[in-house]
Order: structure tokens, then C-alpha cells, then sequence
């Protein structure tokens, strides 16, 4: 089983990718209505995000409402678990976060793997999307590097591949967690008068978070900043505070995955 999350596509690409390449069931983790009723009989591979340096909260929370109960029918039948994290440039200790949230299951990865792929993350100073150029060489390494993961998990490797980068301790000990208690707040996303009402930030929402009311978006409690809405509006429409003024916009090519459900 393949369990993952995307806001804009790019761990969705790597995710389809990998799922059928293994040929695993593929379940996008905010559709699972009943978290403690998943029964696993294939080994497990999380793909996600990495977010401020860290484990999206979102993605602990499901490891943790899986149960004990899921966890237990893993180790019985001799599961394996694996786990991919796409990143901008670097994980920093994130694959250290996620064995922490297996380890109280008395689960261990088997590996760890990261992917780089083009920056998306907008809403502090300094950070916005890559050039056009950088994003295109980041794509088309992906594709090699997704594939070296595939047939790694396939021959059933134990190894830890990712790219930490520096200052990895600063990052994920000091800006994720303030990440977590001031990163993220629904009430500072609004639209501009640009909005033409087309409905694509709610429909794209892997939360349904946001809402159409009287033909513009509203946003509700449930933001876990994955910058869907953000990216998707055709009008750059969408807009968090002052933050995203003049940043740019980003959405996984379409052309590349437009045969699957996107998220």
C-alpha cells in the first residue's frame, strides 16, 4: 500500500510513480475516512512533503490513528515500511521525526528516501518558487531518482538515502516547530477582486477546507499550509496576508500525470 499526501502534485507524482511500479494500492491519506479500520496485507510506503524542515503534522497524525491494532497486523504478517519525502532542497532531520512516530509502534523503516523536486513553499520572506530553468532541472532529474527508488524498494534494500543539507539540527529543532505554532493560519487567507469565482481553490483543497460562498472562496479551521489553493488560481487571485505578493506560482505539470486522480 502506498499512503500519501500532495498539495500540488509533486508528491502525488512520485507516489502514482511508485505505486505503479511495485504495483501497490495507492490511498490518498486524507480520504481515509477510518484511519483504525485500514487492514494492511502488502508492505506499507509513505510518501509526503516535507514541510519547514519537519513531518507534516497531518502525517504523524495518521501514523498515530492507525492504531495499535494496524500497527500489530504489520508486524504479525512481516510487513515492510518504507517512506519517501520530497523536498525543495533538503530534508534536514525529518527522517529522523518520522521513526520517532513509527518507534512508538515498535515499528522500524526499512528505508528512507528523499527527492528533490521544485520549490513551492511561499508564505515567509525569502521564500518562493524556483526559476522556470531550475524547476525544469529539478523535474527531469526527479524521473531518474524516483525510478533508482522504485527498483531499490523492489529488491527490498535497508538504506537511508536523503539529502539533510546543513544547519539540519537549526532547521528542523528550532524552525519546525515554530512552523507548527505560527506557521500556519487559515484566517490570513483571503482572495483579491481578481477572483473570477472558478471554484479551483476549493476543488483542489485535499482538506475541503475551502468554500464557495455567494461564488468566492472561504477558508475554514482546517489549513494544514500545503499552498494548493494558493498555486492552483488562475488569476493569483488567492492570497495569504501580505506574504505572497508578488511570489510566484507553482503546479506539478499537469501533461506528466493527467491520466490520475490529482491531488
Amino acid at each position: 500500500m502506498v499512503y500519501y499526501f500532495s498539495g500540488t502534485g509533486n508528491s502525488t507524482f512520485v507516489a502514482v510513480t511508485l505505486s505503479n511500479f511495485l504495483n501497490r494500492k495507492l490511498q490518498f491519506i486524507p480520504e481515509v475516512k477510518n484511519p483504525a479500520d485500514e487492514d494492511p496485507n502488502e508492505d506499507i510506503l509513505f510518501v509526503f512533503p516535507v514541510y519547514s524542515w519537519g513531518v507534516p503534522p497531518l502525517i504523524s497524525d495518521f501514523i498515530n490513528q492507525l492504531g495499535h491494532s494496524f500497527w500489530e497486523k504489520v508486524k504479525d504478517k512481516g510487513l515492510n515500511v518504507d517512506c519517501v519525502m520530497t523536498c525543495g532542497d533538503e530534508v534536514a532531520l525529518a527522517p529522523e521525526m518520522i521513526k520517532r512516530d513509527l518507534n512508538r509502534f515498535d515499528i522500524s523503516l526499512r528505508s528512507i528516501w528523499s527527492v528533490i523536486m521544485p520549490n513551492n513553499y511561499v508564505l515567509l520572506p525569502g521564500f518562493d518558487i524556483d526559476s522556470k530553468e531550475l524547476e525544469k532541472s529539478k523535474l527531469k532529474e526527479s524521473e531518474g531518482r524516483i525510478m533508482e527508488i522504485a527498483q531499490a524498494i523492489g529488491r527490498g534494500e535497508k538504506r537511508i538515502d536523503v539529502v539533510k543539507g546543513s544547519w539540519a539540527g537549526l532547521k528542523s529543532h528550532i524552525v519546525f516547530p515554530l512552523f507548527k505554532k505560527w506557521g500556519i493560519f487559515p484566517k490570513k487567507w483571503h482572495f483579491t477582486e481578481a477572483c473570477i469565482s472558478c471554484g479551483k481553490c476549493s476543488k483542489i483543497c485535499p482538506m475541503l477546507n475551502v468554500e464557495m460562498h455567494s461564488g468566492h472562496p472561504s477558508w475554514g479551521s482546517r489549513c494544514c499550509s500545503c499552498l494548493g489553493c494558493y498555486h492552483i488560481c488562475p488569476v493569483h487571485a488567492v492570497e495569504y496576508g501580505k506574504e505572497t505578493k508578488k511570489k510566484g506560482q507553482y503546479i506539478f505539470p499537469l501533461s506528466k500525470i493527467a491520466t490520475i486522480n490529482f491531488h
